[in-house]
């Protein structure tokens, strides 16, 4: 049998607090979802100002992540190459796995800013662990 890492809520709710800290010093208004590694949500929400659909989008960049292992800025750049074919990932930059022990323990997803902006605030978010 194979063990997996798996966020707990209490993990969720720091990576959730250090996007929202980095997303209020960028001046965004952002959505913030984070996921177990099966895309399970755990932790949402909607800063101030954040448009409805960026709850969606968040939601999906972060099961993304998590079904992929990878950053959804990866599937942007392979979309934007015309090297992705058709599936339901979103790809568009937000979206980070967070990794423990080298494997996919959930994942962050960002949405309301530009990609670029999206991405830095997941990662302010996805480093706090491993």
């Amino acid at each position: 049998m194979r063990m997996k890492p798996s966020l707990e809520l209490i993990d969720a709710e720091a990576i959730a607090v250090a996007c929202k800290a980095a997303a209020q010093h960028a001046g965004a208004r952002v959505a913030i979802a984070v996921v177990d590694e099966a895309g399970g949500l755990l932790h949402f929400q909607r800063l101030d100002g954040a448009k409805a659909h960026t709850a969606d989008l968040a939601h999906r960049k972060a099961r993304t992540a998590a079904a992929l292992g990878l950053a959804t800025s990866i599937l942007e750049q392979m979309a934007s190459a015309g090297r992705l074919p058709a599936t339901d990932v979103l790809a568009s930059g937000g979206g980070l796995p967070i990794l423990k022990e080298g494997q996919c323990a959930g994942a962050v997803g960002v949405s309301g800013a530009t990609s670029d902006i999206d991405e830095q605030i997941a990662a302010a978010g996805a480093t706090l662990t491993d």
